[in-house]
């Protein structure tokens, strides 16, 4: 990906051109940069969901087993809340 003197890159996108060139014609971005831009930023923020997920399944293993958790109580809560 070589990269101009203004900091631009370019990117060969392949079959996903097709997607991002249908994006722009049904009017969700302006222009497949800015598809592409977005494309990116969720891709960051669905990586930090996971990274935060891993994390808290890392912590809730190594807290250990409730002893005191009673399956059959928690039933019934949620009976009763409906």
């Amino acid at each position: 990906m070589p990269a101009d003197r203004a900091g631009h890159t370019t990117v060969t996108l392949g079959a996903t051109k097709e997607v991002a060139q249908r994006l722009v014609a049904e009017g969700h971005f302006e222009s497949i940069s800015e598809a592409c831009r977005e494309g990116l930023r969720r891709l960051e923020t669905e990586r930090q969901i996971i990274d935060r997920l891993v994390a808290l399944g890392e912590e809730g293993m190594a807290s250990g087993i409730d002893e005191t958790f009673d399956i059959d109580r928690m039933i019934e809560d949620m009976e009763e809340a409906g």
